[in-house]
């Protein structure tokens, strides 16, 4: 098959590794552009066409030069690609976009960098910086039209807004003029911004006119390796426009003999020399008139016959001894084309071509191609023929008709068109219209093993099963391809897939060009290290299985090459560990040591501070650098692929002495230090994907980074043959590299009420509970404070006593916060409350009234919606709350009624929980019996008496921080918490944080003050001492409780043996027979004066305060429903 390529071949890499493949002698452009088209490419020219604007490498990027033509060997890089378009739908003043052929790149600047424009300046290195090829500015403003309406387009200035009233420009370094552009003496170009009025530029203003590339002469190299596409080609096929077809519904009789058959270029010399495409040939029989000087190539048929292609043995293409029957130009017979042999000879062993067979022209077999670059089209030129005359001559001993002086002008190939049938022939072309000729050529592949792969990202192996990778011990060379080698991976412990150094950005090097798609070049980039990037050629030989590569692999048949899913390209954080933001103040890691033999190895602390993966078991912090840093390759070529992004992290351990992080100590030893000055930052680059024999799948492990130090990275390691196993800073060519998972640590620092211990129900675990809780070491219990000394008759407290002075010890646990917060998992909230009373939802009712509903605003609706429906009400729960009163302790009387001492006291207020809203009633709401509560009410009459604070939003303080209404229970001993029996799971009642959200070091616990239950102080109260204990924290357990044995909440007040319980309108007294007992209200009136004659009285009482006086007891104070 004919694969037809552009025969400009382009870079499609903005990349100082890749560069245009094609050099040339290049002519002046031709200012006779009259129409813009998007599918050619041209220079953009001074007005004579002897300078054109070139992009050239600056540094690491690019930069634009105003060179002069004829001194530029790079074409491609005088070449772009002009697109336009107009914005809002205007028909004038287009954008365009300016694409350079060699680079890929467009025009485009970075406003910021520009300098201002200053009026008589001469722009230089000292006082401005060359433009640089990069930036948010891609847009220009240049010609007001794309086609004229007759005459070249002349030169225009590029400016673009890239603000409201601002423009950059581009100028070059030359002396201001004040009439002329002045700028041929310079071939620099800067870039500067002005107002956007401004139209005066002192004659610097860089002025340009689009043009057509002149015509660039090919060498034989040129063609057999496609323009430099394949340095080991050695033929080329040719295509044109038109193609002539022979046969059924053909165009022409003869056809093309250029585009019909494979050729091989070969230029005479003076000697053979195979890969620089040159022929041993008879000097004197092939010079242009001056000795051992020769104009033109040899167009040898490749046909793979029984010569074996010997270029001393074959057939050439030449100008023919024959005109075409029939057919004329200008009045002039057309000369056709044919296949010949050229003699050979042999002198001192080396063979040569001597000359053509007699009667013929020996130039007649020399051919010049001519490349036009902006038309994208070879002219053809033979030598020189002969023609065919009116008397015979005899030549090389052959008697002729084609003699005479040879034509060297009318020597263009071109397509003579008679009727419906065209033929190529010979004749006159004007080399400077925008078509060389009515023929158009293009250069194509010809016989080749060349392969091509789409654009993508692939991992390379060769046929013993290594990757082609950057492995880590070889990071400090990745600034270069010495980096990648072959690396043999353990299947089972490493997965390539998951490794961006594993990885290769393949990039077709023809994007811009057209049917180099199966043969293309391939730019390779390592998709971590851009650096390390190659320019390849994949080939295949016919039968084989594999490709293969000789820039990057000896033999053929060798490389296995697999593309990657797009869910991998699309992961910009694959390679590097990176955190979950919101897990990092909540979550502790251990790092998990990779070795063959163990897998429950963790870093851990010896004795005197140094690291090592022995015995020991660290839960660390990460503290996280403040942005993701970009690193590795990425290119607009492949679909898909992102761009890689990784975090440094300073990894630490809380202690009740501060925070302790990893240092590096005088022996190169990892130790732990309380500086953080001396902290080290880390990297965790993935190393390993490993199923340990603990694990049920697999889990990566990284390599821990030191990136500290950021002109000397290096990396954590163990010496195994170390019988301690330490952690030592090792230099990144240490060829073993230790890894580590990063495994979030198992062990639960709060307790959550869903298992069978706590009585939970399968399939609904976190369901309201009724649990005791039982302090560890007294065995008292939590309930309704009865020590009258610390009672209040307004204020109900929570109190800590032994079971046999409560009434009940059973309390509601209701969940709060156990799911959808970042540290639900480790923290999870809850309600505490008594005296609880379930409102049940009351479902809506439609309207009954007829058919013809409306709502409130007289608008047609449904029946569920009508005026006339009752709506639903949801359901809701009433009850006592224990709460923190921290926030009340600025309210009048706080210190008699908040808090005991300096500490803050607990206790109950009622609320009403509906949705994710819970109220605290107050206002006499508190008072009502729950069924009669509105919540539209209570809004109201908070809203307007300024206690909207009451209203708690559950779900917008649905977070990890403490709240004074929920309560959470911190095991004081994580790695038991798995045991079955309950002792061994005590835990801490918690409320506000000292320091951290989840597991502070300092914080608030229930403590027994003196025998009175108060919060420890938040700012003081350590958890290493709490937990032990110390501080009077009181240590819990639970017991699974009863709705029988619910704490009343002051409810029953006990006095000596003597029992007095609130009641609903009543008193009840027991243990009191044969004593006469007075009850008054508040007022001091008496309610009831009797003698009790039972041992279990009830006496009739006003709702409120009471006053209840036993005989021989002291009065006490009872709260009546």
């Amino acid at each position: 098959m004919n694969k037809k390529f552009s025969t400009l071949v382009v870079a499609c890499m903005a990349s100082a590794a890749f560069s245009s493949a094609f050099a040339a002698n290049i002519t002046n452009a031709s200012r006779t552009v009259t129409k813009i088209e998007t599918e050619k490419a041209y220079q953009l020219s001074n007005a004579d066409g002897s300078k054109i604007l070139v992009m050239v490498p600056q540094g690491e990027g690019y930069t634009l030069k105003l060179k002069t033509a004829t001194s530029v060997t790079d074409l491609n890089s005088t070449l772009w690609e002009i697109q336009y378009s107009y914005p809002n739908g205007s028909a004038s003043s287009p954008d365009f976009t300016f694409v350079n052929k060699a680079t890929g790149i467009p025009l485009q600047v970075d406003p910021k960098k520009a300098t201002l424009f200053s009026e008589g300046t001469t722009y230089s290195t000292s006082n401005s910086s060359y433009v640089e090829m990069s930036g948010s500015v891609s847009t220009w403003k240049w010609k007001d039209f794309v086609e004229t309406q007759g005459s070249p387009f002349g030169t225009s200035g590029l400016v673009s807004h890239f603000a409201k009233d601002s423009i950059v420009a581009l100028v070059t370094g030359a002396t201001p003029a004040a009439t002329t552009n002045n700028y041929a003496n310079s071939e620099d170009v800067y870039l500067v911004k002005a107002h956007a009025n401004r139209s005066t530029w002192n004659g610097i203003h860089l002025r340009v006119a689009p043009a057509y590339a002149g015509g660039v002469t090919l060498s034989a190299k040129d063609l057999n390796t496609k323009l430099g596409t394949d340095p080991e080609g050695k033929s080329f096929k040719l295509s044109s426009t038109p193609e002539l077809k022979v046969g059924t519904n053909g165009n022409s009789t003869l056809g093309n003999i250029f585009t019909d058959n494979t050729l091989r270029a070969w230029e005479p010399a003076a000697a053979t020399d195979e890969a620089n495409s040159k022929i041993y040939v008879e000097q004197s029989n092939f010079n242009n008139g001056t000795a051992n000087t020769f104009t033109g190539m040899f167009l040898q048929v490749i046909d793979n016959d029984a010569k074996k292609d010997d270029p001393f043995n074959d057939v050439y293409l030449m100008a023919d001894t024959a005109y075409i029957n029939g057919m004329y130009l200008n009045n002039q017979n057309c000369i056709k084309f044919t296949k010949d042999s050229i003699k050979s000879a042999e002198w001192q062993g080396n063979n040569y071509l001597n000359k053509v067979k007699p009667g013929r022209n020996n130039h007649a077999a020399l051919f010049t191609f001519e490349y036009f670059a902006s038309q994208d089209s070879i002219a053809i030129k033979v030598f020189e023929y002969n023609t065919k005359q009116t008397t015979a001559v005899t030549k090389d001993g052959k008697v002729t008709f084609w003699g005479g002086t040879p034509v060297t002008n009318a020597n263009t190939v071109v397509l003579n068109k008679l009727t419906s049938i065209s033929e190529i022939t010979l004749g006159d072309a004007d080399m400077s219209t925008p078509k060389p000729a009515n023929i158009r050529f293009t250069l194509g592949e010809g016989t080749t093993n060349r392969k091509s792969i789409n654009n993508g990202v692939y991992v390379i192996k060769n046929t013993k099963g290594q990757y082609l990778a950057v492995p880590i011990y070889n990071t400090k060379k990745a600034t270069s391809w010495n980096a990648a080698e072959w690396v043999t991976i353990e299947t089972d412990a490493q997965d390539a897939l998951r490794m961006p150094a594993y990885q290769w950005v393949a990039v077709q090097r023809d994007t811009l060009s057209s049917g180099l798609k199966e043969i293309s070049r391939m730019a390779l980039t390592n998709r971590e290290f851009e650096n390390v990037a190659k320019d390849i050629q994949l080939r295949k030989d016919a039968g084989a299985t594999y490709f293969f590569a000789n820039e990057i692999a000896g033999g053929k048949d060798s490389l296995i090459i697999e593309a990657v899913a797009p869910t991998i390209i699309a992961d910009k954080e694959l390679g590097y560990l990176n955190l979950d933001d919101a897990e990092l103040d909540v979550m502790t890691y251990n790092f998990n040591y990779l070795h063959a033999y163990a897998d429950d190895k963790f870093i851990g602390m010896m004795e005197d501070s140094v690291l090592n993966v022995k015995d020991g078991k660290y839960a660390f912090y990460m503290d996280e650098e403040s942005t993701e840093a970009n690193y590795g390759f990425t290119t607009p070529y492949v679909a898909g692929l992102k761009q890689l992004t990784r975090v440094i992290y300073t990894p630490y351990v809380k202690t009740v002495n501060g925070n302790r992080y990893i240092a590096i100590d005088s022996e190169n030893r990892y130790r732990m230090t309380y500086n953080k000055a001396e902290a080290q930052k880390f990297y965790l680059k993935e190393n390993n994907f490993y199923k340990p024999a603990s694990k049920e799948a697999a889990q990566p492990y990284y390599a821990f980074i030191n990136v500290t130090e950021t002109t000397d990275s290096t990396k954590m390691g163990s010496a195994d043959q170390d019988l301690s196993v330490i952690l030592r800073n090792q230099v990144l060519e240490e060829t073993r590299t230790s890894a580590f998972a990063v495994v979030p640590n198992d062990a639960p620092l709060y307790r959550r009420f869903n298992t069978e211990l706590e009585g939970a129900v399968e399939g609904q675990e976190d369901a309201t509970k009724i649990l005791k809780f039982k302090e560890f070491y007294r065995g008292e219990y939590l309930m309704d404070e009865n020590n009258k000394k610390f009672q209040d008759e307004v204020v109900n407290y929570a109190g800590i006593e032994r079971a046999d002075k409560a009434t009940g010890l059973s309390f509601y646990v209701d969940t709060v916060v156990v799911k959808g917060t970042a540290g639900h998992e480790q923290k999870p909230q809850y309600f505490i409350y008594v005296d609880r009373v379930v409102v049940d939802p009351v479902p809506g009712k439609e309207c009954q009234e007829g058919d013809n509903h409306v709502d409130a605003n007289g608008d047609p609706t449904d029946a569920a919606h009508c005026v006339h429906a009752t709506p639903s009400k949801a359901g809701f729960t009433v009850a006592k709350y224990m709460v923190s009163f921290a926030d009340s302790l600025s309210a009048k009387n706080a210190d008699e009624l908040y808090k005991f001492g300096e500490y803050t006291r607990v206790g109950f207020v009622k609320g009403l929980h509906i949705g994710d809203s819970l109220y605290i009633l107050t206002n006499g709401f508190e008072n009502m019996e729950a069924s009669k509560l509105d919540t539209a009410a209570i809004r109201a009459n908070y809203k307007a008496t300024n206690n909207e604070f009451n209203i708690i939003d559950l779900k917008a303080k649905h977070t990890d921080a403490h709240h004074n209404y929920t309560w959470s229970f911190r095991y004081t001993n994580p790695e038991a918490a798995a045991a079955v029996d309950e002792d061994a799971r005590r835990f801490l009642i918690e409320s506000n944080r000292g320091d951290a959200d989840i597991a502070p070091s300092k914080a608030a616990w229930l403590k027994s003050q003196n025998g009175c239950l108060v919060l420890s102080d938040a700012a003081t109260s350590k958890f290493e001492n709490a937990k032990t204990g110390g501080d009077n924290a009181l240590i819990f357990n639970i017991e699974v409780g009863s709705e029988n044995d619910l704490a009343t909440d002051n409810e029953e007040i006990a006095t000596s043996e003597v029992t007095v319980i609130a009641q609903q309108g009543a008193v009840r007294v027991a243990n009191a027979a044969g004593k006469k007992v007075v009850v008054t209200n508040i007022l001091g009136q008496t309610v009831a004066n009797t003698v009790i004659t039972s041992s279990d009285v009830t006496i009739a009482a006003p709702q409120g305060v009471v006053v209840v006086a036993v005989e021989g007891e002291e009065a006490v104070k009872a709260i009546v429903k």
